[in-house]
C-alpha cells in the first residue's frame, strides 16, 4: 500500500522510533545463538522499553521492523528459558492498538504460546494479566482445525468457569476466561467440539444458565449459549423468543455498563448486539424486538451524563473515554438498525454526537453518519432535525486536525452522508472545499497504509466513500468536478477501486459498481479502473488464497487409515457380526475376543491421536513461522513497492519538468527567432538611417571646408595686409633709425640734460624689442584664424600709439635742438 505522492507516504523516516524494536531482535537472534544471561537481560531490558513507549504506533503491522519483531518475540516466547511475563507486557501494550491487535490475532497467533503459560502453578495477578491480553488477542479468531493447544485450554477456562468465586480475583479469573473462551469458540465449529468433549454440556449449560441469571457476565454467557445452541441445533434453529431474551440482557448490561462505567462489559455489548444485528439468521428476530426505544431512551441519558463529566477530574480518565466511545459504537449499531420507531430519538442523538466529538470524535462522527444516513431514499432531513444540525453543523464539517487519519474516514462518510440531502447538500459545498476533503482522503490513505489487511478495508471504504461525494457534488460545482477528475486520476484511488471490484465483499463490489455506472463518472477512467494491475497490490495472494473450511482439519485426523492388518481384521469381525445377525447367532460370538479387538484398536487410535497431535502442534508452529515470514515479505515487498511508486512518481516529475523545459525552450526558440527578425529589421534600419546620416555629414563637412576655404582666404588677405604695414613700418623705423644717428652727436652733448628723455628712449627701444618679438611670435601663428590677426590689429595698434608718442619725442627734440640752436647763435 502506498499513497500517491511526490515524497513517500509510507515508511517516512522515522530516525530512533524503532530503535528498541532493531535493538531487541538483534538481542533475541544472540539469545537464540548462546541462551546467555546477558541475552537475556537485554531482552528483558528492550521489553520494558517497548511496553512503556507512548507511541502505539510502532506496533503497526505494515513496516518491516515490525515484523521483524514479533516474529523474533513469538520464538523467544516458545523457548522455556526467556522473558516471558515481560513479552505478555509488551503483547497487552500492543494489542490497544486495533491493526497490531489483528495482527496478533491473524499473523503472528500467540494464542498457543500464551495457553502455554496459563495454569495454576501461576499466581492470581498473572493468571489475570495473562487472560487480558488474551482476551483482547482472541478477540476475532478464526480456527480452521482441531489445534492441539485447544484441549488443555479448555479444561483449563472451564475449570476457572466452573468453580466457586468467593474471592473478586476469583471472580475476575472466572470472568476473563468465560471471555476468553466465548471469543475463540464464537464461528469456530473445531473449538465448540473440543469444548464439548472436555465438559458434561448440559451441567456447563446448566451453570451459564446460572451466571446470566446471577448477573455475572451476562453478554457474554448469551454469545456462549449462541454459539453452543449452533453447534448442536444449527443456526437456523435459534428461536425468536431466545434472541429477544438475548437482546434483553444486552440492553440490561449497556444500562448498567453505563451507570457503572464499566468499559469491559460496554464492548462485550456491543460486540454481541453488533454479531446478532450482522447475522442474517437472526437479523430479522432484531428487527422485530419492541424494547429498543424504551431502552434506546433510557440509554440516551445516561450516555449524556456521561458526556457531561470531564476527563481531567476523574482518576482514570482513559476508562471514562473508553466507556463513551464503546457507547457510541454500540448506539451507531442500533440507529443502523433504520427502525422507524427509532427517529424519535435521534434529535437527542444528534446533540449527544455533538457533546461526545470533543473527546470521541471518530465514533461521535460515525453515529452521526448513521443517522443522517437513515434519510437517504426519502431525499430530504425532517425540519426539526436540521434545527438541531445547523448550530453543531459547522463544527462537524471542520477537517479532524490532529491524526487526521484515524478520523478522517467518519469525517468522510459524514460528509457523504449530509450530500444525500438536498438541505444539507449546500451547507457541504459552503463548508467544505474540494482541498480539504482531498486532503483528509489522503491523510486516510496513508493512515490505513500501514494497518495491514485491516487499513486496506478502511481504504477502500475511503475512496468508495470519497468517489460517491465528489460524485453528487461534481454536477453542482466546477471545483468539485475537477477534484472528482484528480481523485480517479490519482494511481492508488484506481487501484483500490479495482482491488475492491476483485474482493470477497459484495457489498463493496455493488457499491463500486453503481459508482462507475454514475452518469457523471467520466467514461475514460472507466478502463484505467477495470483495467489497474493487481499484481502490486500486497493483500491479493491472501484474498485469492482458498480458506479452510470449519471443520475440514477435524475431519481430516479423524479419517486418517488404519494399517492393513487392522483394517483386514475389522473386516471379518464385520463380515462376522453381519453373518451371526443374519442367521440370529449374535449370542455365539466371544464377546471378549470383540472387546480385545475393539481395546487394541483403541489403543493404536489413541497413539496415533497422540502422535498426530504432536505432528499437528509441530506443524501449526511451522505454518506460523510462515505467517511470519509471509508478513515480513509482504512488509518488505510494500516498502519496495513504495520505493518504486515514489521512483515512479519522481521519474513522472521530472519528465513532466523535462516536457516543461522543452517547451519552455520552444517557447524561447520562437521569441530568439522573433527578436532575430526584429533585430535584422533594427539593423536595416539604423544602416539606412547611417548612410542618411553619412551623407548629411559629408554635405556638413563639404559646407564646413568651403567656408574654412573662404576664412583662410581672408587670412591671408589681412596677413598680406599686415605684412604691407609691417613694410611700411619697418620702412618708418629705418628712417627714424638715420634721423637718429644723425642726431646722435647733438644727444651725446645735451646727455646729462636729457637723461630722462635717454630713459624713454631705452623705454622705446626695450618697447621696440618687444614689438620684434611681438613680430616673430606673429609670423609663428600667422597661421591661425581670426583670433591671430585681431591679436595682430591689437600689437599694430599698441604700436601706432608707441610711434604717436615717439613723433611727440621728436617733436619735443625738434623743439628742443631748434631751442638749442636759438640759444646758441645769443651767445
Amino acid at each position: 500500500m502506498e499513497v500517491d505522492s511526490v515524497e513517500s507516504w509510507n515508511n517516512p523516516p522515522d530516525g530512533g522510533k524503532f530503535a528498541n524494536l532493531k535493538a531487541f531482535v538483534t538481542a533475541a537472534r544472540e539469545f537464540e545463538a548462546t541462551h546467555s544471561e546477558s541475552a537475556v537481560n537485554m531482552m528483558n531490558r528492550y521489553l520494558g522499553l517497548i511496553a512503556s513507549s507512548c507511541d502505539l504506533t510502532i506496533f503497526s503491522p505494515g513496516r518491516s521492523e515490525v515484523c521483524a519483531f514479533f516474529s523474533s518475540l513469538w520464538r523467544v516466547m516458545c523457548d522455556g528459558r526467556s522473558p516471558h511475563w515481560a513479552g505478555v507486557a509488551v503483547l497487552s501494550r500492543a494489542a490497544i492498538e486495533p491493526s497490531a491487535r489483528h495482527a496478533l490475532t491473524h499473523t503472528y497467533k500467540f494464542m498457543p504460546i500464551l495457553s502455554r503459560l496459563l495454569s495454576d502453578s501461576i499466581s492470581n495477578d498473572k493468571k489475570i494479566k495473562l487472560l487480558s491480553v488474551m482476551q483482547e488477542i482472541s478477540y476475532g479468531i478464526k480456527i480452521s482445525w482441531q489445534e492441539s493447544y485447544l484441549s488443555s485450554l479448555m479444561k483449563q477456562l472451564t475449570d476457572w468457569i466452573t468453580r466457586p468465586m468467593t474471592e473478586p480475583q476469583h471472580k475476575t479469573i472466572g470472568h476473563k476466561s468465560l471471555t476468553v473462551l466465548v471469543n475463540i469458540c464464537y464461528g469456530n465449529l473445531p473449538a465448540i467440539y473440543a469444548l464439548m468433549r472436555t465438559v458434561d454440556t448440559k451441567d456447563f449449560v446448566v451453570h451459564l444458565i446460572s451466571l446470566k441469571d446471577g448477573g455475572y457476565g451476562g453478554v457474554e454467557v448469551c454469545r456462549l449459549l449462541l454459539c453452543l445452541s449452533g453447534a448442536t441445533r444449527g443456526a437456523a434453529a435459534t428461536r425468536q423468543p431466545d434472541v429477544h431474551s438475548y437482546l434483553n440482557c444486552t440492553m440490561r448490561t449497556f444500562n448498567k455498563a453505563i451507570v457503572d462505567q464499566d468499559a469491559t462489559q460496554l464492548l462485550h455489548a456491543y460486540t454481541f448486539i453488533n454479531d446478532l444485528c450482522t447475522d442474517n439468521n437472526l437479523r430479522g428476530f432484531v428487527l422485530t424486538y419492541s424494547q429498543f426505544s424504551q431502552a434506546l431512551k433510557d440509554a440516551v441519558k445516561d450516555v449524556d451524563n456521561l458526556c457531561k463529566v470531564n476527563p481531567d477530574d476523574v482518576n482514570e480518565p482513559e476508562q471514562l473515554i473508553n466507556c463513551l466511545r464503546n457507547a457510541l459504537k454500540f448506539l451507531t449499531v442500533i440507529a443502523n438498525l433504520d427502525l422507524y420507531s427509532l427517529r424519535c430519538h435521534h434529535s437527542q442523538l444528534v446533540c449527544l454526537c455533538m457533546k461526545a466529538s470533543r473527546t470521541c470524535l471518530p465514533e461521535a462522527l460515525e453515529l452521526f453518519a448513521a443517522i443522517i444516513s437513515q434519510y437517504r431514499d426519502e431525499g430530504r432531513v425532517p425540519q426539526e432535525l436540521i434545527l438541531v444540525i445547523n448550530d453543531g453543523l459547522p463544527g462537524l464539517l471542520v477537517p479532524p486536525a490532529l491524526e487526521p487519519g484515524k478520523a478522517g474516514l467518519q469525517w468522510l462518510q459524514v460528509v457523504g452522508a449530509l450530500c444525500e440531502s438536498t438541505e444539507t447538500q449546500e451547507r457541504v459545498l459552503q463548508e467544505v472545499t474540494p482541498d480539504t476533503f482531498e486532503d483528509t482522503l489522503y491523510s486516510v490513505l496513508q493512515y490505513t497504509s500501514q494497518n495491514g489487511p485491516v487499513g486496506l478495508d478502511s481504504a477502500q471504504h475511503a475512496v468508495v466513500v470519497g468517489c460517491r461525494t465528489a460524485l453528487s457534488l461534481a454536477p453542482l460545482s466546477r471545483d468539485w468536478e475537477a477534484a472528482l477528475n484528480r481523485l480517479l486520476a490519482h494511481h492508488q484511488v484506481r487501484k483500490l477501486l479495482c482491488a475492491g471490484l476483485t474482493s470477497g465483499n459484495g457489498a463493496r463490489r455493488r457499491q463500486i459498481l453503481q459508482l462507475v455506472k454514475h452518469h457523471y463518472f467520466p467514461s475514460d477512467q472507466m478502463n484505467q479502473v477495470f483495467g489497474e494491475t493487481l499484481h502490486s497490490m500486497p493483500d491479493i495472494a491472501e484474498c485469492s488464497s482458498p480458506r479452510p473450511v470449519d471443520g475440514e482439519g477435524e475431519g481430516g485426523w479423524c479419517a486418517q487409515r488404519l494399517p492393513p492388518a487392522q483394517e483386514h481384521a475389522i473386516d471379518q469381525l464385520i463380515t462376522a457380526l453381519s453373518d451371526a445377525l443374519h442367521n440370529g447367532k449374535v449370542s455365539d460370538i466371544a464377546t471378549s475376543s470383540v472387546m480385545e479387538l475393539y481395546g487394541y484398536k483403541m489403543t493404536c487410535l489413541e497413539q496415533r491421536l497422540h502422535s498426530h497431535s504432536v505432528a499437528l502442534q509441530g506443524a501449526s508452529e511451522h505454518m506460523a513461522s510462515l505467517q511470519h515470514s509471509l508478513a515480513m515479505l509482504q512488509a518488505t515487498n510494500s516498502s519496495q513497492q513504495d520505493v518504486l511508486y515514489t521512483t515512479q512518481m519522481q521519474n513522472e516529475k521530472h519528465k513532466k519538468t523535462i516536457e516543461d523545459l522543452h517547451k519552455q525552450l520552444e517557447d524561447a526558440e520562437t521569441t530568439l527567432r522573433g527578436f532575430r527578425a526584429k533585430l535584422a529589421a533594427e539593423r536595416l534600419d539604423k544602416e539606412n538611417q547611417k548612410e542618411h546620416l553619412h551623407k548629411e555629414f559629408r554635405a556638413q563637412i563639404a559646407s564646413m571646408e568651403g567656408e574654412m576655404r573662404a576664412r583662410e582666404r581672408e587670412a591671408e588677405e589681412r596677413m598680406k595686409q599686415a605684412e604691407t604695414e609691417y613694410k611700411a613700418l619697418q620702412k618708418k623705423l629705418d628712417q627714424q633709425a638715420s634721423k637718429n644717428s644723425e642726431l646722435a652727436g647733438v644727444l651725446i652733448k645735451f646727455e646729462e640734460r636729457v637723461k630722462q628723455r635717454d630713459k624713454k628712449l631705452e623705454e622705446a627701444a626695450a618697447t621696440e624689442a618687444a614689438l620684434k618679438r611681438e613680430m616673430d611670435h606673429k609670423d609663428s601663428i600667422i597661421k591661425q584664424l581670426e583670433k591671430t590677426v585681431s591679436e595682430r590689429e591689437n600689437r599694430l595698434y599698441q604700436l601706432t600709439t608707441q610711434l604717436e608718442e615717439m613723433k611727440r619725442v621728436q617733436e619735443m627734440v625738434a623743439k628742443l635742438m631748434s631751442k638749442s640752436t636759438s640759444s646758441t647763435p645769443a651767445s
